[in-house]
């Protein structure tokens, strides 16, 4: 691995370790956890690996839906998200089942998994390749993935205001936002009968300062630290105006969409 790679590895990680509180307050990421497991298919008695698990968004779904029968495990490189999910599973009656992994260096044999999962994550990953053919690795012959990425992210607005000061795209280095390119990456990789389907959900921001506050962990926001406080504050003016005709009496209404990729070994 690059210096460059680790340095990613290290910042992603950084992120997310800072977003363990209120990582999902709107609820996006749950939703399209529930989704992905439902495309994928889960039946009780499986064995499921859920890579870069997060707050458990993916990993809990798919957890009741082995049963005692079987197994869902998740991985993840951030120390504190592992041991939050880890207490929220015990909350659930689900013991410990995620641990702190790299997904591009998966610590299972092979052919381990009759299902891998991954949800919002590949973009971090700084060899997506390699990674994707960990994810193949471990998963059995005929065993299927499911892969999801943000067309349009939450914060799609923010990354706009950030690209406008010439900072980025506000994204990771890996955004994959247009399904031709997620269905060439995972057929490059070796996966077969390759399918993405687009869906969107509403969010709803109680106001201005709600999904200022949303924001604070993301690649975005912290782009934003270059800029001095005049800076700053034309930045957020400006993202008040984008944001304005997204506005209705109970809050601001974001419309994100997520790809849902399933794809079989």
């Amino acid at each position: 691995m690059s210096d460059r790679g680790e340095a990613q590895k290290a910042q992603a990680t950084d992120i997310f370790n800072s977003r363990v509180q209120g990582f999902d307050a709107l609820g996006a990421f749950a939703h399209f956890g529930r989704r992905l497991v439902a495309l994928v298919g889960i039946e009780p008695g499986q064995r499921v690996l859920d890579v870069a698990t997060g707050g458990g968004a993916v990993l809990f779904p798919a957890a009741e839906l082995v049963g005692d029968g079987g197994e869902a495990i998740g991985v993840d490189l951030a120390e504190r998200m592992v041991h939050a999910t880890n207490a929220e599973a015990a909350r659930r009656g689900l013991g410990t089942p995620v641990r702190v992994m790299d997904a591009e260096q998966l610590e299972f044999a092979d052919a381990s998994f009759d299902r891998v999962l991954c949800g919002f994550s590949v973009m971090f990953f700084p060899n997506l390749d390699h990674a994707l053919a960990e994810f193949r690795r471990v998963l059995k012959p005929g065993g299927r993935l499911g892969v999801s990425t943000w067309q349009v992210s939450p914060i799609e607005d923010l990354s706009v205001v950030v690209d406008g000061f010439g900072l980025g795209t506000g994204h990771a280095p890996g955004w994959i936002s247009e399904p031709d390119d997620l269905v060439r990456r995972l057929a490059r990789a070796g996966f077969t009968d390759v399918r993405v389907e687009a869906e969107s959900k509403t969010l709803n921001y109680a106001d201005f300062e709600r999904y200022w506050e949303y924001t604070s962990g993301t690649t975005a926001r912290r782009l934003l630290a270059a800029l001095d406080a005049d800076q700053t504050e034309r930045a957020r003016s400006t993202l008040a105006e984008r944001l304005r005709p997204h506005q209705q009496p109970d809050g601001i209404h974001v419309v994100c969409t997520a790809l849902l990729a399933l794809a079989r070994r």
